[in-house]
């Protein structure tokens, strides 16, 4: 299959999971919902190795929104409790643990965005400019020597000490 769909197909995978995390989210099962963000990012990763795809360019901003996922079905399932009232009770080790995973999956999320930005380099020798390095340099009228400052600096320290002067 042609690299370009294979990549569009695999996209499939994530959109799948976010739709099936949602509806677990909305019908309270929140531990289920961690399991679907786990497995789908888990699947689309897996796919991408089976099908020997190159990881697109966005695949940062996948992880990344997979880890606010599972950081928000951390919180919802730890992080708050229902009491006998109907109300909720905020359990600060469950929001800690929630907010870890996000630090980290968020920083794993920026390095692979800063990877896909490496992999726009040339990948090869052959991708490289050819450069003559056996050329003649060139005449050194082409280059500015300090001798060719002297003038304007010595203006611009003139008028400085003229400067000084007045005050």
């Amino acid at each position: 299959m042609n690299n370009n769909i294979s990549v569009g197909v695999g996209f499939l995978i994530p959109v799948a999971a976010i739709v099936a995390f949602i509806f677990s989210v909305f019908s309270e099962n929140f531990l289920a919902a961690l399991f679907i963000a786990i497995a789908g990012v888990l699947a689309w990763f897996l796919y991408s190795v089976v099908m020997q795809s190159d990881m697109p360019s966005v695949t940062g901003n996948v992880i990344i929104v997979f880890g606010v996922l599972i950081s928000l079905a951390v919180f919802l399932n730890y992080g708050w409790d229902r009491n006998m009232f109907g109300g909720y009770e905020f359990n600060i080790e469950g929001a800690a643990g929630a907010a870890l995973l996000l630090f980290f999956n968020v920083l794993l999320g920026v390095l692979f965005k800063k990877s896909s930005l490496a992999s726009l380099a040339p990948a090869s020798k052959e991708d490289l400019p050819n450069i003559d390095l056996s050329a003649a340099p060139p005449p050194e009228d082409d280059f500015f020597g300090p001798e060719d400052y002297e003038d304007y600096y010595a203006d611009y320290y003139e008028n400085e000490e003229d400067d000084e002067d007045e005050e």
